[in-house]
């Protein structure tokens, strides 16, 4: 409850990111196909978040990730991904 809190004055109509729609859904259907989008719910690019995760895909997902928790001593402009 307390983490919805926190997302629902975040909520924007349109997608934030620039990469997406992705052309196709991938082999396990993890890609952001403009068809998946439409399902989707979008947030302003304001918190960060802190998963875990098995790896990287060739595509750029994550695999097998969980949320973990709300970083608060982070901003998001400053988050850029690890190799």
């Amino acid at each position: 409850m307390e983490l919805f809190k926190k997302l629902k004055p975040l909520e924007i109509k349109d997608c934030p990111f620039a990469n997406l729609p992705e052309k196709h859904a991938g082999r396990w259907g993890a890609g952001l196909t403009a068809a998946k989008m439409v399902e989707c719910g979008w947030l302003k690019p304001m918190l960060v978040a802190q998963f875990e995760l098995v790896e990287w895909t060739k595509d750029g997902h994550l695999r097998h990730r969980r949320f973990v928790a709300l970083r608060e001593d982070k901003k998001a402009k400053e988050v850029r991904r690890e190799s």
